[in-house]
């Protein structure tokens, strides 16, 4: 009788605990990194209540912010938003949710570099399960500020269709996000957020109308300017993420390529400038002589060389790759190096273009690439599933160039 009451005492608190936290929360930025903080999660239909309670860690005052919400389409959930501002820069923070006792933690980023900042970059993570949850538990572990994910977030788009069951394109994304929620957590239990990049696999339809087959990222995420995925992220003047749309939704050339040359010029002065985006310019599975991969070159890259790219991560191939330093499409030392590419939750596949020219090291490896800078250099590690670092590469600020450990490379 006592195992009974036990079970069902346990159940009963499970079901509290559950019924207290939204199964899918998730944090981003559209602002300013430094005094803002978006607030995300998903409800049912019922449930039109978008307000959090917050306050500054420590305090005991709880203030309350309403956001907004939509519906995700076919579905019975509402997706909420709250954007949280004024907040102070590099102060932890924590939250809930009106009625619950939950509270949840987050970090605001530093105005400048008085302290290290460390934040990871991969794509093409949720195909397989267990392989996307040990790779979010090596890049949890990294105690990252911010992880950027480079495409294919879900691979929600063109799977194979024994895959394709009943609403199998919104529970994908569910479980994604709800994975995220529980595994993407620090040892202190703060909240990683995520900056989703645009990848094939993501979405469908036509770029010149982002909603004719309903595309869920866009209902999911939100962007400084509405529907429009690429976008500039900048933490103070230290470091500033240019994030693309390698054709996806919206073309590579014209507009895009316009916003990229004047984002960039306006940008010349911060300490570090990377950029993210999901099929490579330089390719380490696909053909180097593709056309997307020829767009970029054309379009992109003389941007990248132009203004001091400190480095450029690639994703598509599901391969570790870091090529030499590149200008004009020859290697040189005062060039970019690319980074790739995109083997967070893949099978990873073997390389097919390691003996291309513009190829330093590549592997056939799961890898996520963890990303510290302070006032004096910055740090790109690749990291594999198993934790190891199979990769170093390092960078300086307001510069161009880069040197390398060569100890650590791979042979």
């Amino acid at each position: 009788m006592l195992r009974v009451t036990l079970f069902f005492l346990s159940l009963t608190f499970s079901w509290a605990a559950y019924a207290a936290s939204p199964s899918i929360l998730y944090l981003t930025w559209t602002d300013d990194p430094t005094t803002t903080m978006t607030i995300q999660w998903h409800s049912d239909k019922d449930d039109e209540k978008s307000e959090v309670l917050f306050r500054q860690a420590g305090k005991k005052e709880w203030k309350s912010k309403e956001g907004v919400f939509n519906a995700l389409h076919s579905t019975d959930y509402l997706a909420h938003t709250v954007e949280l501002d004024q907040l102070k820069p590099g102060t932890d923070y924590e939250f809930m949710f009106p009625g619950k006792k939950k509270t949840y933690k987050f970090r605001t980023m530093p105005e400048d570099l008085d302290r290290p900042v460390r934040f990871a970059i991969g794509g093409d993570a949720y195909y397989y399960l267990n392989i996307f949850r040990r790779m979010c538990a090596q890049v949890a572990a990294q105690d990252p500020d911010f992880v950027v994910v480079g495409g294919d977030i879900a691979y929600t788009n063109g799977r194979r269709s024994v895959f394709q069951t009943q609403n199998w394109e919104i529970n994908r994304w569910r479980t994604f996000l709800h994975e995220w929620k529980v595994q993407m957590v620090t040892k202190d239990g703060r909240l990683i957020p995520l900056l989703p990049v645009v990848g094939n696999h993501d979405v469908k339809g036509s770029q010149l109308d982002p909603f004719k087959n309903q595309m869920y990222f866009y209902e999911i995420f939100t962007f400084p300017k509405k529907n429009i995925p690429y976008r500039s992220l900048d933490f103070g003047s230290y470091l500033s993420l240019t994030l693309l749309d390698t054709g996806h939704t919206y073309p590579i050339n014209g507009k895009q390529t316009d916003w990229l040359a004047n984002t960039l010029a306006e940008r010349e002065n911060f300490s570090y400038k990377f950029a993210a985006y999901h099929v490579g310019a330089y390719p380490s599975v696909y053909p180097y002589a593709g056309a997307v991969p020829r767009k970029i070159r054309g379009n992109w890259c003389p941007i990248f060389e132009q203004y001091h790219l400190n480095g450029a991560f690639e994703h598509h191939s599901h391969t570790f790759k870091r090529t030499h330093p590149i200008k004009q499409e020859k290697v040189d030392p005062n060039g970019v190096v690319y980074f790739g590419d995109g083997s967070w939750g893949v099978s990873p596949r073997k390389v097919k273009n390691a003996d291309m020219w513009y190829m330093s090291t590549s592997a056939r490896e799961n890898a996520v690439f963890i990303i510290t800078l302070d006032e004096h250099m910055g740090a790109v590690e690749a990291l594999s599933i198993d934790g190891k670092v199979i990769d170093t590469a390092v960078t300086y600020p307001s510069s161009n160039l880069v040197s390398f450990d060569e100890s650590r490379l791979l042979r």
